[in-house]
C-alpha cells in the first residue's frame, strides 16, 4: 500500500502518569502500563474498553479505516527489517515505519519518541541517573535507574540496570518518565562542573527533535 503508515501521537501527562491519544475531534484512547493492559476508548461520547488482543489484531485496522486520512494506515509486515539510521543495527519493524524512517511500536509511536529525542542527554545512564534537558540546560530533568522491566537480562544479570524510558512501553510498562531535577542533583551524582556550567549558561546542544516536546506534559515541581 503506497500510503503513509499509521502513526499515533500519544501524549504523556507525566505528573498524572496518564498516556493518551486524541484522533480528530471525536476519538480518544487512554493506555495503561504502556499498552499492556486494556485501553479506554472514548468515541463520539461513548466509552468502551479495548482489550490488548483487540488492539493488536483489529483496533489499529479500525483506526485506519475511519481515520486513515488523519493518522495514516496500518500496514503490518512481520518480515519487515530496516537498518537503524544511527546505530546501524537491523531493526524489525512489523508495525510499520514512521516518517523518521524508523520502527513504530505496538502503540504506533515513532522510535524517536521512544528513544527520548525530545530532550538532549547530558550525563548518565544504566545504574546512574540519566540527566537531560529540553532547552539547552536551562531546565534539567532526570530519568532514574530501574530494574522494573521485562527484559530477560533482569533475571539472568543482577547487575543490569536501565534508565527509565521517556514513555511507558511493553518492556518498561511502569516507567514514570522524566522527573524534574536541578544542578545540585547533577553535582551530587558526579556530573562535572564544566558540564553543569555549560547547562547554566544555556549552551548545551539542542535536542535532535524538540518538536516532540508537544507530546508531553512535563512535571514542573
Amino acid at each position: 500500500m503506497d500510503k503513509p503508515h499509521l502513526v499515533l501521537r500519544w501524549t504523556f501527562d507525566v505528573p498524572n502518569n496518564n498516556l493518551f491519544c486524541e484522533i480528530g475531534d471525536d476519538l480518544k484512547y487512554i493506555a495503561y502500563e504502556g499498552g499492556t493492559l486494556p485501553f479506554t476508548k472514548i468515541h463520539k461520547g461513548t466509552t468502551n474498553t479495548v482489550s490488548v488482543e483487540e488492539w493488536l489484531k483489529t483496533e489499529r485496522h479500525w483506526i485506519s479505516e475511519h481515520y486513515g486520512d488523519l493518522v495514516g494506515w496500518f500496514q503490518p509486515d512481520p518480515d519487515r527489517v530496516i537498518t537503524h539510521p544511527i546505530y546501524k543495527r537491523p531493526d524489525r519493524c512489523p508495525n510499520g515505519l514512521g516518517p523518521d524512517g524508523r520502527y513504530l511500536d505496538h502503540l504506533q509511536r515513532m522510535q524517536i519518541v521512544m528513544e527520548g529525542e525530545d530532550m538532549s542527554i547530558i550525563w548518565g545512564g544504566g545504574k546512574n541517573t540519566l540527566f537531560l534537558t529540553p532547552d539547552q540546560g536551562k531546565t534539567i530533568y532526570k530519568r532514574v535507574p530501574t530494574r522494573d522491566v521485562h527484559y530477560p537480562e533482569v533475571v539472568t544479570n543482577p547487575d543490569a540496570w536501565w534508565s527509565e524510558w521517556p514513555q511507558a512501553c511493553a518492556m518498561q510498562p511502569r516507567t514514570t518518565g522524566p522527573r524534574l531535577s536541578n544542578y545540585a542533583e547533577m553535582a551530587e551524582a558526579g556530573v562535572s562542573s564544566n558540564m553543569i556550567k555549560k547547562c547554566q549558561e544555556g549552551k548545551w546542544p539542542v535536542p535532535l527533535h524538540p518538536e516532540l516536546q508537544q507530546w508531553y506534559i512535563y512535571p514542573t515541581a
